[in-house]
């Protein structure tokens, strides 16, 4: 078998895992793939950076919900993978990692761009298949629920042509997941947490949400809060009714929560049971709580009536809240957030994480967004690659995004040239100058990574139009962008969104 043979066989594969689109970092290791690619069919995109690339491929997962294959040159290079290996794991995405390697007996030696390349992924790839001229069986076993990694060594001289003799591929395709058969706890005054949600579950989550009349929190990446049938179940007060005793029991649907409840679950709030259904494999906790399947979801009776009144008198107040806070600091990150949510109304919407997610969550209205994040590892690496991916088959899209992530993947935009020029993107950034979340959280400014960087020249480098916003009539602006790549960076008061905090910390605390 020659090095030709051994990339048709992994092209081979790849069709049968229904892989339509490879993002390639070319170098001499990976010639023969590279050369290979000329002759096949796949869509690709080409890039120097591999961490870039990796997230890249999730965004076109995300987008497609089809396998995308990422391919790199050995050494390094393949260690700028695993961020991206672990966020799929935890989001269940069909990442392939296809890792060109030097000769299996140039392993050990530390010759020039040779790592231990076997193994390099450990839990965050479902198998790894190690692969040369010298492998007899092409035999292939995948969930497409975790990342793949196939390494391929190859050994000079590196292009050379095809044998007439091709071995055989086959891939089995498999279920990992086993329904959970145990009996499902009941509860009796549940709230009701609504994560990320495949659309596919949409109607048989409102059916659940209708006959049983729980309150429900519902995150913006459930994509069904705004349903008119339903909007009137929702609620924000959410430690308020559990210091009241109003809900005795959580329920989450979908993927793992945002909000800080989730994370007091493990300990400030540990004798509150919970059940999971989620098709993730995994409780969200790292305490005890049932896991069931969303399939499994079932009516167990109907939430009392009468707590409602109190629910609804807590929401109200909040809400009242927010509003007279909105007025008082608008140039706070708070109020700035809310007006944004007014005027990005419609479309496809991605949030980054760390504060920008969590600021939409609980200050944002909107109504029909198509949002989506990276909510497995919760990192801040990669998500302006990712929203080029993900933002690949969307007529109009937004970004928003802190100061710390844009720095963190700088390197994305030089994707730009290879993008869909039909659609229009919009990266907005929240500029407060540092970590800011960790300003509430440990007091302490060697915590937030300070600076003064702004986002002019960086637009200015990649070819991106710029629009920086310090006043509401600014931020208008945004609804009338017309170019096609606009870097918005959002200036807030920091002085009116420490106010903002102070003055609703009071206002809101649980009684």
């Amino acid at each position: 078998m020659t090095n030709f043979d051994l990339s048709l066989n992994i092209f081979t594969f790849l069709k049968q895992a229904g892989v339509e689109t490879l993002v390639v970092c070319a170098g001499a290791r990976n010639a023969p793939l590279v050369y290979g690619l000329k002759e096949q069919n796949f869509k690709v995109f080409n890039y120097f950076e591999e961490r870039s690339a990796a997230f890249f491929a999730l965004g076109l997962i995300k987008a497609t919900k089809k396998p995308v294959a990422v391919l790199t040159t050995s050494g390094t290079a393949v260690a700028e993978l695993l961020p991206a290996a672990v966020e799929a794991t935890f989001q269940a995405l069909p990442l392939v990692l296809i890792t060109a390697d030097r000769p299996k007996s140039y392993r050990g030696t530390g010759s020039p761009q040779t790592i231990e390349q076997v193994g390099l992924f450990s839990s965050y790839v479902e198998s790894v298949y190690d692969l040369d001229i010298n492998t007899e069986k092409f035999d292939f076993e995948w969930s497409q629920k975790k990342p793949l990694h196939l390494n391929v060594s190859f050994d000079e001289p590196l292009i050379d042509k095809q044998n007439d003799r091709q071995a055989e591929v086959s891939l089995k395709l498999f279920n990992p997941n086993v329904m959970n058969t145990q009996p499902i706890k009941s509860t009796q005054n549940p709230l009701v947490i609504l994560g990320e949600i495949d659309s596919k579950y949409k109607d048989k989550i409102v059916d659940y949400i209708v006959k049983t009349k729980a309150p429900i929190y519902a995150e913006s990446l459930s994509q069904i809060k705004y349903i008119p049938e339903i909007e009137s179940y929702f609620t924000q007060s959410v430690e308020q009714i559990f210091k009241l005793k109003i809900c005795d029991s959580v329920i989450r649907i979908g993927g793992v929560p945002t909000l800080r409840f989730w994370r007091d679950l493990e300990q400030k709030y540990k004798d509150i049971p919970v059940i999971n259904y989620t098709d993730l494999p995994y409780s969200g906790l790292a305490r005890d709580s049932g896991v069931y399947k969303i399939s499994q979801l079932e009516y167990q009776g109907e939430y009392p009536l009468a707590k409602w009144l109190l629910i609804k008198q807590l929401d109200s107040e909040l809400e009242r809240n927010k509003e007279i806070l909105f007025q008082k600091y608008p140039l706070s990150e708070q109020g700035l957030t809310n007006k944004l949510s007014s005027i990005i109304k419609t479309g496809s919407l991605y949030l980054g994480n760390s504060l920008p997610i969590r600021n939409w969550d609980q200050f944002a209205k909107c109504e029909s967004l198509n949002i989506s994040a990276n909510r497995g590892a919760n990192g801040i690496d990669g998500q302006i690659a990712t929203y080029l991916g993900w933002s690949e088959n969307k007529s109009k899209s937004f970004c928003y995004i802190g100061d710390l992530t844009a720095l963190y993947d700088l390197a994305a935009l030089g994707l730009t040239p290879q993008l869909n020029n039909q659609s229009q993107r919009n990266i907005i950034i929240l500029n407060n100058f540092g970590g800011q979340i960790f300003s509430r959280v440990f007091k302490n400014k060697e915590f937030i990574n300070a600076h003064t960087t702004q986002f002019y020249h960086w637009a200015q480098m990649w070819n991106w139009d710029y629009l920086q916003v310090s006043c509401i009539e600014d931020l208008q602006k945004i609804s009338v962008l017309e170019t096609d790549f606009n870097i918005v960076e959002v200036l807030p008061s920091a002085e009116q969104t420490e106010l903002f905090w102070s003055e609703w910390d009071k206002l809101c605390q649980p009684v």
